[in-house]
């Protein structure tokens, strides 16, 4: 499903300089992305020291990742967490807050931070 979102990520972080970045932004784009860790230690690698990556995704309440209804990945708020540390990063910001509407109700997301020390 959509791996080739996935793919041109981590082909566009990959042919970045490490620590070539301030800045890494991915607004309603990991929805497409199952496995974060990936592109998480990618991003951790072309950040500058105290550069941020900030991103959103669609949240359940559950554990993990789930295809939601729209067929897009949904992430708990535990597994970000935890993507996030795994990667060497240091959450800043982790807000439930939806990035987009679908029929006039918003979808439950996440607004995500990370900085690399």
């Amino acid at each position: 499903m959509r791996s080739w979102k996935y793919a041109d990520m981590l082909r566009g972080l990959r042919g970045k300089p490490e620590t070539s970045a301030d800045l890494i932004l991915a607004a309603d784009a990991m929805v497409y992305v199952a496995e974060l860790a990936p592109v998480l230690a990618e991003a951790r690698r072309v950040l500058a020291a105290g550069g941020l990556f900030a991103f959103t995704t669609e949240t359940h309440d559950g554990d993990g990742v789930i295809v939601g209804e729209g067929r897009r990945y949904a992430h708990s708020s535990a597994h970000v967490r935890a993507c996030v540390e795994s990667a060497g990063l240091k959450l800043a910001h982790l807000e439930n807050l939806s990035a987009r509407n679908e029929e006039n109700v918003p979808v439950p997301g996440l607004v995500v931070v990370a900085t690399k020390a």
